[in-house]
C-alpha cells in the first residue's frame, strides 16, 4: 500500500457504511478530490457496499468485505471483494427508466446509478469471491488546452 492507495475491511453490517464514509471523505481530503467526486464515490460504494451485505449472503456469518482505493491523478481506481453468492453487477438486468414507476420492477436502480457514474466497471469471480473493480476518470479527455 502506498500513500495513494487505501485498503480496508468492513463488516457485513449496514452499520459499517458510516465508517465507509469516514474514510471516503479522509481519502478525498488527503488527495484533494473535488467535492462532486467524493460524493459520487460514496454513493457508489455505498450501494455496492449495500448489495452485498443485503443479497450476498444465504447464511449468517462474520463476512468481511475488502476495499482497495488507489488514486492517480487521472482516475480513482477502486475494488470490491466479497465471498458471497456470485454476481456480475455486468450482465444484471437493467431496470426500464423510462416507463412510469408505477410500472416498474423493484430493484436495479442502484447498479444503474452505479454504471452511470463510473466511467469503467469490470467483474471478476476469482477464487470464489466476487471482484468489482470501478473507475472515476479525473481528467476529461479532449479537454481544450490539449487540442491545441
Amino acid at each position: 500500500m502506498s500513500e495513494n492507495s487505501v485498503s480496508f475491511e468492513v463488516k457485513a453490517d449496514l452499520a459499517e457504511l458510516e465508517r465507509l464514509r469516514e474514510i471516503i471523505c479522509s481519502f478525498g481530503r488527503d488527495h484533494d478530490l473535488p467535492d462532486k467526486i467524493v460524493f459520487v464515490l460514496n454513493l457508489v460504494l455505498d450501494e455496492l457496499i449495500t448489495n452485498s451485505i443485503k443479497y450476498g449472503h444465504l447464511e449468517a456469518g462474520n463476512h468481511l468485505i475488502s476495499v482497495h482505493i488507489a488514486y492517480a491523478p487521472e482516475a480513482v481506481t477502486i475494488e470490491v471483494e466479497d465471498d458471497g453468492c456470485p454476481f456480475n453487477p455486468l450482465t444484471a438486468t437493467r431496470p426500464d427508466i423510462h416507463c412510469p414507476i408505477e410500472e416498474r420492477g423493484i430493484g436495479g436502480l442502484g447498479l444503474h446509478l452505479v454504471r452511470s457514474l463510473m466511467d469503467e466497471m469490470d467483474y471478476e469471480r476469482f477464487k470464489d469471491k466476487n471482484i468489482v473493480r470501478i473507475r472515476k476518470k479525473l481528467i476529461e479527455s479532449g479537454s481544450a488546452a490539449c487540442n491545441r
